[in-house]
């Protein structure tokens, strides 16, 4: 059942996930920062990201943790020092249960310096945090009231560049501050890798619609931070942007919504859906008379061709980013190339997609309310992949390698209104080229199997890996429950859903060889083992985004990756799980099958609305530093 509702489009208002591209249809214990500290404990400074120094000999074991025990929030030293007694003393069971880290996380050597949380038994109201690792004088001793402390910046740095590549040991017991015999709980252990991260991370934060809901209003913006930084900017709200799209009537408008985005290769701007019908923008994120400016090589043909209605998601390489070759591969949906009189009714459509190059330098011109789609084609764009009935393009990923010139995108039966909807999907790969539509092959193995579908593609920043979305195909293949209670029908009673692979909770993240073959599932599927914690399936593990850089240390190779995810429990007043952000490690040893670790928790973030569809490249954005 279809069953339509109030558009509303006000400032940068916006209703739809930018990049599941939900139009205004029905179809049918995280902490946020830690607790005050006194010492060299707490929240300390901001930090300046970039990279830490190679690992630097001490002279006999390493002095970076203090002597003495830190006292936070209002713990008393005396009488915690008496209570928790030796390290190990009382209990050995029945004690906190440490969720972040997660046991077995391993951290780039400049990440956001560590948080500690744990839960605790009824009762236990003051708690002892201990780290140690082998090569440290003494142990981290935190006496504090709270359930979480934070690493402070200077502590932080030392450690990352003294203590690489070796396990520190994390232990939390807990006590009644009026005395009695302490608890501990399972240990927990992480490591920092002996390489850096790079790059800056860019993510979507709605307020109002925190699961990307279609019926509800809400203000849509990118946020965003360098690595090893703990302040979170604004970065852009469509107010900023100095462009227009084109409406489904082929009239220019305002840009309204941010949507799906990513970086451009030099990073000076950044590429994003705007709200129905999904047209393309380009903007730049950088502070003063620059922010929202879009390129200057922009050229009629190709400008025109870039706003035209139902473009999907972009994908950019530096193989053809340069002057005379500013190209972007994305969806286009085949309704612009024929009459759509579903879409004008204000219907949800499967929009049929194929796989396009747009040359955005191209100067061919279109008089207003031509349609770009048939007057462009050929010109200033064309198919890469042309579609065909059940096969249709979306999600693509560029090829970064000079010399191996090649899109891996999903191939679904259905795409409805800009997002995948339900049916199948599975991984493909088409060589790039403007000499007209290619062959597509699907990625063998794991990438294709018929018994799941497979989506959300990314190739990493050396092209050796695939990350994607896996669900059993048929969870993909039928509607599920929408769990927005503020969307509704008119006229009523109506069921709302959502589409089989929209917002889908059994979600969860593999890796592959982009050759194909066996797949990976990652460790950072599944939360922390501690009471209240959710499981996955059921948490939407997805969209996940490769940093922009790969390192190699003591033989093997080093990638970071970024998530969303709705482990963390918390719903918005609609009822919609709130998404949040998490990075993960995959290390590939010369030998053998890759790596992968348990998910680092962005403590940074705002923990009270939704942060999802993350980009990690080397965005040109405003970062504030507060240096130490």
């Amino acid at each position: 059942m279809i069953c339509a509702r109030p558009l509303v489009l006000l400032g940068w208002l916006c209703l739809a996930l930018g990049c599941a591209g939900v139009k205004p249809i029905a179809t049918g214990p995280g902490n946020g920062g830690s607790g005050a500290s006194t010492g060299s404990g707490g929240t300390g400074n901001t930090g300046t990201g970039g990279t830490v120094a190679p690992p630097m000999a001490c002279n006999g074991p390493c002095t970076d943790f203090p002597p003495a025990p830190i006292i936070d929030g209002s713990a008393n030293a005396g009488s915690a020092a008496t209570i928790f007694g030796a390290a190990g003393s009382g209990n050995s069971s029945g004690g906190p249960c440490i969720f972040e880290p997660d046991n077995g996380t391993l951290f780039p050597n400049n990440w956001l310096r560590p948080r500690f949380s744990w839960t605790a038994p009824s009762g236990q109201n003051l708690f002892e945090l201990r780290v140690h690792a082998d090569n440290q004088a003494n142990d981290l001793v935190v006496y504090t009231t709270n359930p979480t402390w934070t690493m402070d910046k200077p502590t932080w740095v030392a450690l990352a560049a003294h203590t690489q590549d070796m396990q520190l040991s994390v232990t939390v017991r807990g006590a009644s501050a009026n005395g009695g015999t302490p608890s501990g709980g399972v240990p927990s252990a992480f490591t920092i890798a002996p390489v850096p991260a790079g790059g800056n991370l860019v993510y979507w934060s709605p307020k109002g619609a925190t699961n990307a809901g279609t019926g509800t209003v809400g203000a849509t913006k990118l946020s965003g931070f360098a690595v090893g930084d703990d302040t979170v900017e604004q970065v852009l709200v469509p107010t900023d942007v100095k462009s227009q799209t084109e409406d489904v009537g082929l009239n220019r408008v305002a840009v309204k919504c941010i949507g799906c985005h990513t970086a451009t290769p030099d990073g000076d701007f950044i590429a994003f859906n705007d709200n129905y019908p999904w047209g393309g923008v380009m903007a730049s994120a950088q502070a003063g008379t620059l922010l929202g400016t879009p390129p200057g090589f922009f050229s009629a043909g190709g400008f025109n061709a870039f706003i035209q209605p139902w473009l999907g998601i972009q994908t950019y390489s530096a193989n053809h980013w340069a002057t005379g070759d500013h190209i972007v591969v994305a969806p286009i949906g085949t309704c612009g190339l024929q009459p759509c009189s579903t879409e004008s009714a204000g219907n949800d459509h499967d929009q049929q997609p194929g796989l396009a190059w747009i040359n955005l330098e191209d100067a061919t011109g279109v008089a207003l309310m031509q349609n770009p789609a048939t007057t462009l084609k050929g010109i200033a764009w064309n198919w890469i992949y042309q579609p065909t009935s059940g096969q249709y393009a979306a999600a693509p990923s560029w090829s970064h390698a000079p010399g191996d010139d090649f899109i891996v995108f999903t191939m679904t039966s259905n795409v409805v209104s800009g997002r995948l909807g339900s049916g199948t999907a599975h991984l493909y790969k088409v060589p790039y080229s403007r000499a007209g539509p290619q062959t597509a092959m699907a990625i063998p193995g794991d990438g294709s199997d018929l018994n799941f579908a497979q989506y959300y593609g990314s190739l990493s920043a050396d092209d050796a890996f695939i990350v994607f979305d896996k669900v059993p195909a048929p969870t993909a293949a039928v509607d599920h429950a929408d769990l927005n209670t503020s969307d509704t029908c008119s006229p009523t009673p109506c069921t709302s859903t959502w589409s089989g692979m929209y917002m889908q909770g059994a979600n969860e993240l593999s890796v592959i060889p982009t050759a194909g073959g066996t797949a990976t599932k990652l460790a950072a599927n599944n939360p922390p083992n501690c009471p209240g914690q959710a499981s996955s399936p059921g948490i939407n593990n997805t969209w996940a985004k490769w940093s922009p850089d790969v390192s190699t240390a003591n033989g093997k190779t080093y990638y970071w990756l970024v998530f969303s995810s709705w482990r963390q429990g918390l719903k918005d007043a609609n009822g919609s799980p709130i998404a949040q952000l998490f990075v993960t490690a995959v290390v590939k040893p010369e030998v053998g099958l890759p790596e992968t670790y348990p998910a680092i928790y962005l403590w940074n973030q705002d923990p009270n609305i939704s942060n999802f569809t993350p980009a990690w490249d080397n965005f040109k954005i405003p970062i504030i530093i507060d240096m130490p």
